[in-house]
This record gives structure tokens, sequence and C-alpha cells, in this order.
């Protein structure tokens, strides 16, 4: 291909900018991109005046990359010498022609107050930012990215309206008032007020039924939309679970962590009993329970996000290190398994539907959870508890009577290897109430943990894309305890 042609627009003043600029202009033509600058283009006896409106109103340039430092913006607004003029020559192309993609303010000096030093005809413009060197690689891709045409990313062909938004038909919830009859009964310490939750949560198990695909719903062009149709119907069952728990949380002395637990052993016994499992995995016949995946890991997410926010560590403990039993009802076979159950791959999303419309997604799973994601747990708490639930199946089961799947956070693929879990655990005092979860007595005994799942090799994601950082740095084992 042709390299492309850019004018590069700058002031000689100080001269460290001009040393910086004939850098940028010397790494661009390492680049294969043409560059024209005064410097090296206007020669003893050219008018400069001429060649500067002749670079900027060339069609053969393609782009005019203003550079700019606070001598360049004083100058340009004051009208005042060569870049004066020049500024003079761009904004009378900027503001004649409706294209104004050929212009890019570069960024070089902010002032004293922090603003970027522009022109103040340019000021209202998307720039790039080269300051300095801790954003010059990353910017300087996106101006390169720029300059040649390639976007790092594209809109996606438009696929057809999901089948969900056909349909009018309101979603009955059968646990709809309970939640307000349990309030009223918690605030008025009725002795019956276990029914009345026990009621709630047998409610809703049974509740499930009713967002079951058929089979014969499905069929090759449309399996993924009415999957969408029902993980859509789904949150509504998952907002009147999050109420539920608020009211529990909020109004109850006591939190019956053993009824809570019966409630989600019993949801992996539905899930388990589904005749999807009698299909091979990535047929129809078994991804028609997909919305039932994607729903118990947004479910079981939520909760224990819930459950931390709170500080109701004890409760969530042995939520998460009780195994969970269920019972296949063909053969009466009992399975045993960890929270990680609650977390099953969605390939419906990250796969077919990833596919079908080539959305290039890491994860459609995790971008329908942030979307979903309400204001009173959003999704910067809902990455904290991926991994922390990640960190925690790491340590747990140490039952070796069943199989030890870890939890996968999969909303770590929004660059998560700089965040910190649960940093209150500075404070001796907040790891005296959270080391329940990891089962240690003490620090020393949660490092001599974490070392050992070093060592097995344990700790690890092999995939760039989900940016987890081990749990040594993720929970910064060793600053725990420092705040006495």
């Amino acid at each position: 291909m042709t390299p492309p042609k850019v004018f590069i627009s700058y002031s000689w003043k100080p001269t460290h900018n001009k040393l910086n600029v004939l850098q940028l202009a010397e790494r661009l033509s390492a680049d294969y991109v043409h560059v024209i600058i005064d410097e090296w283009d206007l020669k003893e006896g050219q008018d400069k005046y001429q060649f500067m409106e002749q670079m900027v109103n060339n069609p053969e340039v393609g782009k005019v990359l203003l550079i700019c430092n606070k001598d360049y913006a004083d100058k340009a607004n004051a009208k005042k010498g060569g870049v004066g003029i020049e500024s003079l020559i761009v904004s009378d192309e900027i503001y004649s022609k409706v294209d104004q993609t050929k212009f890019i303010p570069i960024i070089f000096e902010y002032d004293e107050n922090g603003k970027a030093c522009v022109p103040t005809f340019v000021h209202s413009r998307i720039y790039i930012d080269l300051s300095s060197d801790a954003v010059f690689e990353e910017n300087y891709e996106k101006l390169l990215r720029n300059i040649f045409g390639k976007p790092s990313s594209k809109r996606p062909p438009l696929g057809t309206i999901p089948a969900y938004l056909e349909t009018e038909e309101p979603i009955f919830l059968p646990t709809a008032h309970k939640v307000a009859t349990i309030k009223n009964a918690l605030l008025q310490e009725k002795q019956n007020t276990p029914l009345y939750i026990q009621d709630y949560l047998d409610t809703f198990l049974k509740s499930l039924s009713q967002f079951a695909i058929k089979e014969d719903e499905l069929n090759q062009s449309n399996f993924d939309e009415i999957i969408l149709k029902k993980i859509e119907e789904l949150k509504s069952l998952r907002d009147d679970f999050i109420e539920f728990l608020d009211v529990y949380l909020t109004y109850s002395v006591k939190f019956d962590h053993e009824r809570i637990h019966t409630f989600f052993e019993k949801l992996l016994s539905y899930l388990e009993n589904l005749d999807d499992y009698n299909y091979p995995s990535n047929s129809f016949g078994y991804l028609k329970s997909d919305n039932f995946r994607f729903f118990y890991y947004e479910l079981f997410l939520t909760f224990a996000t819930i459950m931390t926010q709170r500080e109701r560590f004890e409760e969530l403990a042995f939520i998460l290190q009780t195994p969970f039993i269920a019972e296949k009802k063909n053969s009466g076979e009992l399975v045993q398994s960890t929270f990680s159950e609650f977390r099953h791959y969605v390939s419906s999303l990250n796969e077919h539907r990833n596919n079908k419309y080539q959305l290039n997604r890491v994860s459609v799973t995790a971008d329908l959870i942030k979307q979903r994601a309400g204001e009173k747990y959003g999704f910067e708490l809902l990455k904290n508890t991926d991994i922390l639930l990640y960190y925690l199946s790491l340590l747990f089961p140490n039952n070796k009577s069943y199989s030890q799947r870890y939890w996968f956070p999969e909303t770590s693929c929004y660059r998560n290897w700089r965040m910190r879990i649960l940093p209150k655990t500075v404070s001796e005092r907040y790891f005296n109430k959270v080391k329940v979860l990891f089962g240690v007595n003490d620090k020393a005994e949660l490092i001599l943990k974490v070392d050992e799942i070093e060592k097995a090799g344990n700790d690890k994601v092999n995939d760039y894309n989900f940016m987890i950082p081990n749990m040594k740095k993720g929970l910064a084992v060793e600053e725990m305890c420092t705040i006495k």
C-alpha cells in the first residue's frame, strides 16, 4: 500500500518541544508513515505560509497533526507568528468542511491546573494524549490506527430484533408480594416468620419451571434469541431475590444460613435433573438450559456480593465451604459438588451468538452481567466478588471425594489486573472478621495456604483476555493486618 501522508503543525519553542516533535516524526516514519514537516520539507527560498496552506489543503495529506503545547496554544489564540497564520488556515478548513477527521490535536503539555494546552479553535475536539511516557505507547497505537484507518474495534453487523421484544406478555412471579409479608412479619417479630421465609424459597424454586425452554422452541436460527428472552425474563426473579435478601439481612437479627444453603442445594438439584444432561454438550438439547446456567452464575455472584457488602462473612463462609448434595431422580445417585457448580460456561452466548453476529467479544456472558448490574450492587462490586470466589475455590474444597472444579471469574475480561480484593484487610480488626472466609485463624496460616496453592501451580488462568491477579497479589496478603 502507498504510505499515508501526514503533515505536522507545531511550535519550535521551547527547544525540547521541537526535539520531541522530531522524535515523533521519526517514529511515524519508521512505521511506514510519510511525514511532512517543515524541518525536512521546507527549503530556503520557499514561502512558509504558502507551504503551510498547501499542506493543510492538499487532498493527498490524509491527516494534519496539531502538536499542542502552551506556546502553540498561546500563539494560535493570539494569531501570532507562523503558528497563528497556520491556525487561521486550519480553522478555516475545519469549519468550512463537513469531514473534520483530517485534523488531530496531539497533546504534548498540560497547564498548571491539569488542563490540556489546546488552541481555542480545537478545544472541543477529541485529542490524543502523548504528553508522558506513561501514556505514550498506548495512545501512539491509537494515533497509528487512526492514520491507517485500522480502528481497534469495528461496528458489528446488525442482527435481528430480539424475540423477547416481539411479545408483550407480562411476567407473573409467584413470589410477588411475599417479600412484603416477610418484612412485616420480621418487624412484628412474629414466631412464624421462618415459615414465611421457607414459603418464599419454595415458591422461588417452583417458579423456575415457567422459565424453562421447550426443545421444540429452538432451531438453528433463533435459539440464542429464545435463550436471551428467557434470561431477560429471569431478571425479574433475580431482582425479587435481591429484595428478599436485603429485607432478610436488614430486619432479621438471625440469618438462617442452613436454610439458605439448602435452598441453593435445591437449585443445583433442579439443574442436575433437567433432561439436557442426557444430551451431548453443544447440542440444542443441551443448550436449551443455558438460560439457567447464566441465571445461576449471576444469582450466586449477586448473593455473594450482597453478603460480602453486608459483612456477613460467617454465614457466607458456611455456604461456600459446605458441600452441596444433589440427587439424580432417575438413578437416585447423590452428586456432591461445591459452590463452583453455580458457575457454568454459557456457550450459546459466548460462542454461537458471538460468531453469529461477529461480535468479537471475549465474553458475551460478562457483557450481559455488566448490562444487567443494578446501581446498589454495581458491576465493580460484582467483578470484585467474582475474583474473590475464584480465590476461595482454590482454598476449598479440600475434600477429594468430589470434583475439584474452580470458579472461573468471567467478568475479569474487563481488566482487573491491578484490582485489590477486600482492601480493608489491612486493618487487623477487619481481617479478624473476614478470616472465616479463608478458613484460617490468622494471617500466617493464610500465607501458608496461599504459598501451597502457588507451589502446586493451581493459581493461574492461562488466558490473556482474562486479567486475574494471583491470590497473593490480588488479596495483598503481605499487607494484611498492618493497621492495628
